[in-house]
């Protein structure tokens, strides 16, 4: 094999082996009923239920409003599996639950992110019980 490509080869994988995975933040409904998700706008917040999102203006803000049925998932940020999350991985900075007569109002990244816990190895979730 010639010098140069197996360079090429060589480097190439190393490229390959050293990348680290990127994975979701994730907003987890775990209390058995629906919940009423309002969140600020991000077009990179997914959600992959049957409900659909709708906006809804809130004190001059427009925010996206969304049904979580039990054990369903919001994807609200990601971040890189060689570290702990940080508010630059969220992508959103508001965020209000209403679960039964219940209410969680997070205002800001630094807020959001407090509430996310680590429930395994590369797996961070804010999760609604």
């Amino acid at each position: 094999m010639k010098p140069i490509r197996f360079l090429t080869i060589s480097t190439f994988l190393l490229v390959l082996i050293s990348c680290d995975p990127t994975l979701d933040l994730k907003l987890e409904n775990q209390t058995g009923n629906s919940i009423e998700v309002l969140y600020s706008q991000n077009s990179r917040v997914d959600y992959f239920g049957k409900n659909k999102t709708e906006i809804v203006e809130i004190n001059g803000r427009e925010l996206n409003k969304i049904k979580l049925d039990s054990a369903e998932i919001l994807r609200i940020g990601t971040v890189v599996a060689s570290y702990v999350p940080r508010t630059e991985d969220i992508y959103i900075d508001y965020l209000e639950i209403h679960s039964g007569s219940d209410t969680i109002k997070l205002t800001g990244k630094h807020a959001i992110l407090s509430t996310i816990q680590r429930v395994k190895r590369l797996d961070w979730r804010l999760i609604i019980k």
